[in-house]
């Protein structure tokens, strides 16, 4: 379902500029074919992709009036090539595990080949190839049969991407190219303003089928390869905006939610006239069951005017034309999407969700909280940060927060939960037991909590929320770390009675010290992109262990050094760290190998570098670090440049082994 708002184009008095977002999302959304062409041996190429089109017709792709791109049926071929040698790995697993193109590899490069019988072209800023030949015949059954695979590709609507660039950054370049006919539907993009890559995907059903036939019939993007563009690949491009603050109201009771955000956006250029956010439209909570919505009721900028947009799969917004690159936008959204898991009596908005609108690059997030929460008694609404008030209002469960530090995600809890508080000095440690109050266990937690914390701070600098929440979860075997809190499953709340307890309660200690240092590994030093996420997970990782080491014993923390040893070959020949998040293949294997390299593998890098410094040098790298980037995004470069600085070595020979390549550390 997709939500198309006109915005000042309803008023009687609306201008042209209102209404260009609209009138161009309709018209690429409903492509008219020019005339056809008959096609021999043609091509086209951009980045790293070359296209023969060796027999047939072609036709110019038109939205409106506008040219767009071209459509080709007939014989063709595809060749890609990625020159990012340290993708390679990734790459030849991905082609074998999900699809089925000729590979060559080489030292310097590996190309891929495929036939095609259809390509559909969209392009803006780049020169498309001349369609003069005589008179080809009609494409239009043709094309039918290219859309009707493409309309169930579960990925950005095109008119969003054409939008972007044809308002934003009308000098860029952008292709979206998508091949059917030959041993795999493909898919190739390149763009070099927005995400600033190139890539090339595999096209296929679910990789599990669930009997709801409108899931089952959806096609997903499998990703083969991503090259840089205008960048290398250890810098993190710029993006487009950022959200700096987010200001919301959410009032909830059932399954229903009204949300109310508020948002300032600061731009690279004030000439940027769309943009183009994460924003959920809809949950499947069930196979065969109707999804949860998310309703984008209205758009409007700081004075309360109405700006178009069109919500579907992700959000494009028209601002007004303004010379500030600094801009505040309001969204009003609603819809049934407070989802209770497994029946359970909780709900949960989570971190990393786009249950409001977001960058899409995770470098754009860095923002301020407000939040004000109402929800039907009996739940009890919890939300990270300083507590400005918690009341009730008649019927409604209130509390009023904020976090006055730029933070890279947020969230928002409610259930039947008992609160339980703890002052020690300044700091605050609050525990939420679910279901039933659970004095001891909280007593307990807060304890443990106060402990680390007061550990971290000893080579991480100072704890960085005053106050800081340990949220139940009714499920086992996992944690997760919002700003200013945590989330933890009902081993860490239960004596060991039950076989599942013990079971998950083996690793609850190194769990809980791991989400605890997320509070400085993913808000005081925040990772720029997918790319960078070791800086969060394997670094907290080897944080927990040094707690454990300090806190335990010895052989806590050897213990964990040899599971990660062991672990760490599971995902090492597949991808080197920087590429975990692109592993595709069975997903249960993927996951393996993916943890591996982020919670396995990474940590022996810090072990090893640990071992090479010893404890007193290696501790105030650690403190040194999160001093350097308090609050900010860190890279994989700033590590290797602070350890170069303290110790006079040149540690790029290092990573470029062991980070940007697969071997691992002794």
């Amino acid at each position: 379902m997709r939500t198309l708002f006109f915005g000042a184009l309803a008023l009687a008095c609306a201008s042209a500029h209102a209404a260009s977002l609209p009138a161009f999302i309709e018209t690429a959304d409903h492509l008219k074919l020019g005339d056809a062409k008959v096609v021999d041996n043609a091509s086209f190429g951009i980045g790293h992709l070359k296209l023969k089109m060796t027999s047939g017709s072609a036709a110019p792709v038109m939205a409106g009036a506008d040219p767009v791109g071209f459509f080709f049926s007939g014989k063709g071929m595809i060749e890609y090539e990625t020159t990012e040698t340290a993708e390679f790995p990734v790459v030849a697993h991905n082609v074998k595990a999900v699809a089925h193109l000729r590979m060559t590899s080489e030292t310097t490069r590996i190309v891929l080949n495929d036939a095609f019988t259809d390509v559909l072209i969209f392009a803006g800023g780049v020169a498309l190839p001349d369609l003069r030949g005589s008179g080809g015949p009609l494409l239009t059954d043709d094309f039918k049969r290219h859309e009707g695979i493409f309309d169930r590709l579960w990925a950005a609507p095109r008119s969003h991407e054409l939008a972007v660039q044809k308002f934003s950054f009308p000098h860029g370049k952008f292709v979206r190219a998508e091949f059917s006919g030959g041993r795999d539907p493909l898919a190739y993009e390149y763009d070099d303003y927005e995400d600033r890559t190139e890539s090339l995907y595999s096209i296929s059903p679910p990789n599990i089928l669930s009997g709801d036939r409108r899931l089952d019939q959806r096609l997903y993007p499998r990703v083969l390869s991503v090259q840089p563009v205008g960048h290398d690949r250890s810098m993190t491009p710029v993006p487009p905006f950022s959200l700096t603050g987010v200001d919301f109201t959410l009032t909830g009771e059932g399954d229903n939610a009204k949300l109310d955000v508020t948002e300032t956006i600061s731009r690279a250029s004030g000439s940027q006239n769309v943009l183009r956010f994460r924003m959920l439209s809809e949950v499947i909570v069930k196979p065969g069951v109707v999804p949860r919505r998310f309703n984008v009721r209205s758009v409007t900028d700081e004075e309360g005017h109405p700006l178009p947009f069109d919500h579907g799969h992700d959000l494009v917004v028209e601002l007004p034309n303004t010379a500030s690159s600094t801009v505040r936008l309001k969204f009003s959204i609603d819809g049934d999407f407070l989802i209770r898991e497994g029946g359970d009596n909780a709900w949960q908005l989570g971190v990393g969700s786009a249950w409001f609108p977001l960058p899409r690059q995770l470098g754009g997030c860095a923002y301020t909280v407000h939040s004000v929460v109402r929800v039907k008694k009996p739940f009890v609404p919890i939300t990270p940060g300083d507590t400005v008030r918690r009341v009730e209002e008649g019927d409604y469960n209130v509390v009023e927060s904020r976090i006055d530090k730029p933070v890279q995600f947020t969230m928002v809890q409610a259930g039947k939960y008992s609160l339980y508080e703890d002052k020690r000095g300044e700091k605050i440690v609050r525990v939420a037991t679910y279901a039933l109050p659970n004095k001891r266990a909280a007593q307990q937690l807060t304890d443990l909590a106060f402990a680390m914390i007061d550990y971290y701070e000893y080579f991480l600098g100072a704890f960085p929320f005053r106050e800081f929440s340990i949220i139940q979860v009714n499920d086992y075997g996992f944690g997760q770390a919002p700003p200013a809190a945590m989330f933890i499953t009902n081993e860490a709340f239960t004596p060991l009675a039950t076989e599942v307890d013990q079971l998950f309660s083996q690793g609850i200690n190194e769990r809980f010290a791991h989400e605890i240092a997320h509070q400085y590994w993913a808000y005081v030093v925040r990772m720029p992109s997918e790319e960078e996420q070791w800086l969060t997970e394997s670094f907290a990782e080897y944080s927990a262990a040094l707690a454990l080491r300090k806190l335990k014993d010895e052989a806590s923390y050897k213990r964990l050094v040899s599971t990660w040893r062991g672990r760490a070959r599971d995902g090492a020949t597949v991808a080197p760290i920087p590429y975990a998040n692109r592993i595709e293949g069975d997903p249960r294997m993927s996951r393996i190998e993916r943890t591996s390299l982020l919670y396995d593998k990474g940590p022996l890098l810090l072990y090893a570098l640990h071992k090479e410094l010893g404890d007193t040098q290696f501790l105030t790298f650690l403190k040194s670090y999160t001093r350097s980037f308090n609050f900010k995004f860190g890279t994989t470069n700033d590590v290797a440049g602070l350890l170069q600085f303290m110790t006079k070595k040149d540690y790029r020979p290092f990573f470029e082994k062991y980070f940007w390549g697969t071997a691992i550390p002794e």
